[in-house]
């Protein structure tokens, strides 16, 4: 009885094992096709962290260039509304 049932772990192990087998390479071959950018990655991570609730701590900040803080403060620069009402 029990050689029975040690040998159909075994065979279920064995089917197991190449269906992992498949998979894995089927994995491979459509990471080879699409590329993900490492922004989307970066974006989905973020969105599941905190779906899960994890509060990440910052540990870099990338600026953007200054051409936008130029352009900003040229748009007030010209900007001809008044700015408060008395």
């Amino acid at each position: 009885m029990e050689d029975e049932t040690l040998k159909e772990l075994r065979h279920l192990v064995a089917q197991l094992t190449d269906k992992v087998s498949t998979l894995e390479t089927k994995i491979q071959r459509l990471e080879a096709q699409q590329q993900i950018p490492e922004e989307d990655l970066v974006a989905i991570g973020a969105a599941l962290a905190a779906y899960f609730g994890y509060a990440p701590k910052v540990r870099a900040i990338r600026f953007g260039s200054q051409s936008k803080w130029a352009t900003a403060a040229r748009e007030r620069v010209h900007d001809r509304s008044v700015p408060h009402v008395r």
